[in-house]
């Protein structure tokens, strides 16, 4: 009789030990689902922000070429304002001989 009650406990303990790792592994799953979860919102997420940056950049580079131009005008416009100086302090310098 002891054996069939020795039996019957190590039966229990394994059923109670089987739960446990049953109840462990759902934990993993449900913690693993969680995860993929979050991962496929990030992607998203991510792809949202590419998409902006792309809506920014496209947006933003008529911009850039306008500022592209401005920079030639003012190196134009700093050479243009060199020369009229120069000339400005020739005729000076010419009407102070003259005059």
């Amino acid at each position: 009789m002891s054996t069939s009650v020795d039996l019957a406990e190590t039966l229990a303990r394994i059923e109670a030990r089987l739960a446990a790792v049953d109840t462990k592994v759902d934990a993993i799953q449900q913690s693993w689902r969680k995860s993929m979860e979050w991962l496929g919102q990030m992607g998203e997420h991510v792809q949202s922000l590419d998409a902006f940056r792309e809506e920014v950049r496209a947006s933003l580079e008529p911009l850039f070429h306008k500022l592209d131009n401005v920079d030639d005008v003012m190196h134009i416009m700093r050479h243009a304002t060199a020369d009229v100086a120069r000339r400005i302090d020739a005729l000076e310098g010419k009407r102070r001989l003259a005059g």
